[in-house]
C-alpha cells in the first residue's frame, strides 16, 4: 500500500471517529434536557428529586426514563403538603409535576399531589398522600353528646365539670352532690343507687356547663316519696319508682334546690298565671327569637313551677341531645334566679 493511500485512509478513519463522537454528544442536547438524569435505553429508575420534609422535586433532575420502563419518583414529598417545584420536575415526554398542590393529609386541607407522571414505559409515581379533604379536628365537642370530665365519688356524688352540645361550655358552674347510701344495701337499693348516680351525673354536668350556679346537693333514695322532690336546703329525694331516676327529673329537682318555687318572694312575681320577672321574660323572648315555632309566647308559672322549659314532664326533653330544651331550661333558671335576687 502506498504512503499517500495510507495517509488518506488514516484521515478517513479519524473523520469517522470524530463523527461518531459528535453523534454521541447529541444525547444531552437541548431537545432532551433530562438525558443526563434518565438515560435513554437504561432500565434504572431516575432520582426524581424528592425531598423529605420540604415538599417539591429538585429542579433539573426529575426526568422519567424514556426507554425501558424506568420509573420516576417525580415530585413526591413527605411532610409539608407535597407541592412540587415548577421547572423540570418531570421530563422526557410526559413527566408532569404538580405545582402548589396542598394535599398530603394536612388538617383541613384538600387535594393530593401527584408527583412526577410517567414518561415512556415508566411507572407512575404518586407523590403526596391523596388526602381528599382531610378532616380538621377543632377539639371541643362534636354534634352532641355529654362530655363529663368528673368521675363518681365514693359517697356517690359526681364531680362533673364537663358539658355537652355542639360547642364548648359557656359557663363553669359548681353544682355537686353526694348520695347517701345504706351501709348494707339490698339488691333493690344497689340498683336504685346506680340509676340515681347516672341521672345526677348527667344533670349536674348540664347545669355546670350551661349555668354559673353553685350548689351542694344531698341526694337520697327514699321509698316513701312517690316520685322525687327537691328543697331549697339542697335535699333531693328519689322515690321507689325507677321511672323518675332520670336526668330530666334530676334537672327539675335541682331547679327547686336553687330557688324555683322555693323562695319567699316567688309568689310576688306571679300575676294571672304568668311569671313577670323582667329578666325571665326577656330570656324567653330571646329563646323564641331563635325558633320557627316557639313553645309558648308567655312565661307561665304556678306556686312552684314555671313553663316552658321547666322540665315538669320528662316528655319535655326528648333525649340527651335535645339541646334547645336542655339549654333553654338552664337559661330560664338563671334568668328567674336573677329576678329573685339569687344570682
Amino acid at each position: 500500500m502506498t504512503q499517500p493511500y495510507q495517509a488518506s485512509l488514516r484521515r478517513g478513519l479519524e473523520l469517522l471517529v470524530m463523527a461518531a463522537w459528535l453523534h454521541g454528544c447529541s444525547g444531552a442536547s437541548a431537545t432532551n434536557p433530562a438525558g443526563a438524569a434518565g438515560q435513554s435505553g437504561f432500565g434504572g429508575s431516575s432520582s426524581g428529586g424528592s425531598s423529605s420534609g420540604s415538599g417539591g422535586s429538585s429542579s433539573g433532575s426529575g426526568g422519567s426514563s424514556s426507554g425501558s420502563g424506568g420509573s420516576s419518583s417525580g415530585g413526591s414529598s413527605s411532610g409539608s403538603g407535597g407541592s412540587s417545584s415548577s421547572g423540570s420536575g418531570g421530563s422526557s415526554g410526559g413527566g408532569s409535576s404538580s405545582s402548589g398542590s396542598s394535599g398530603g393529609g394536612s388538617s383541613g386541607g384538600g387535594g393530593g399531589t401527584t408527583g412526577g407522571a410517567l414518561a415512556t414505559g415508566g411507572s407512575r409515581a404518586t407523590g403526596g398522600a391523596p388526602a381528599t379533604g382531610g378532616t380538621k379536628s377543632t377539639g371541643g365537642f362534636g354534634t352532641g353528646g355529654l362530655a363529663s370530665t368528673g368521675g363518681t365519688r365514693a359517697s356517690g356524688g359526681a364531680k362533673s365539670t364537663g358539658g355537652a352540645g355542639g360547642t364548648s361550655c359557656p359557663y363553669s358552674g359548681h353544682v355537686t352532690y353526694s348520695l347517701t347510701k345504706s351501709s348494707n344495701p339490698t339488691a333493690a337499693e344497689q340498683s336504685a343507687y346506680a340509676l340515681i348516680t347516672t341521672a345526677m351525673d348527667k344533670a349536674v354536668a348540664f347545669y355546670n356547663c350551661y349555668t354559673n350556679i353553685t350548689k351542694a346537693e344531698n341526694v337520697s333514695y327514699n321509698t316513701s316519696v312517690s316520685t322525687a322532690d327537691g328543697n331549697i336546703n339542697g335535699s333531693i329525694r328519689f322515690g321507689a319508682s325507677t321511672t323518675y331516676m332520670d336526668y330530666r327529673t334530676a334537672m327539675h329537682e335541682i331547679s327547686h334546690t336553687v330557688g324555683i318555687g322555693q323562695v319567699s318572694n316567688w309568689s310576688s312575681f306571679i300575676q294571672n298565671g304568668l311569671f313577670t320577672g323582667s329578666n325571665a321574660v326577656a330570656q324567653l323572648a330571646a329563646i323564641n327569637a331563635t325558633l320557627v315555632t316557639p313553645l309558648y309566647t308567655e312565661l307561665h308559672a304556678d306556686t312552684q313551677h314555671f313553663w316552658p322549659y321547666g322540665i315538669n314532664q320528662q316528655s319535655e326533653v326528648k333525649s340527651e341531645t335535645d339541646w334547645s330544651n336542655i339549654i333553654g331550661h338552664c337559661q330560664m333558671v338563671m334568668a328567674i334566679r336573677k329576678d329573685l335576687g339569687l344570682n
